[in-house]
């Protein structure tokens, strides 16, 4: 899926300009697969106003060992994204996703 892509959690705006000097395009576009991806992982439940259920909340797994619950919130908040879900692993050193957009 293509969307507006973001660069540190900020729209990616490359200006381009004709020979007029008139904008002829500014926000990059690509596969937002992976940055929706991140932004769910990072986000807690309340922060992103235009859906107040979305968010992981990953900072929050330091000093927890629930890896089973973790990965159960993951891939339903991926699925609530749109994504279809192969799989979802967690441990102390990693979470590996495996989803796309059909």
């Amino acid at each position: 899926m293509n969307g507006i892509q973001m660069k540190d959690f900020d729209l990616s705006v490359n200006v381009e300009y004709d020979s007029a000097g008139r904008i002829v395009s500014g926000l990059v576009v690509g596969d937002i697969l992976n940055q929706n991806q991140a932004l769910i992982l990072a986000l807690h439940k309340g922060e992103l106003k235009s859906d107040v259920s979305v968010g992981v909340g990953i900072d929050r797994m330091i000093n927890d060992s629930d890896w089973l619950s973790w990965q159960r919130e993951i891939r339903d908040q991926l699925e609530m994204d749109g994504q279809t879900v192969e799989s979802v692993l967690v441990d102390s050193k990693s979470i590996k996703i495996k989803a796309s957009y059909v």
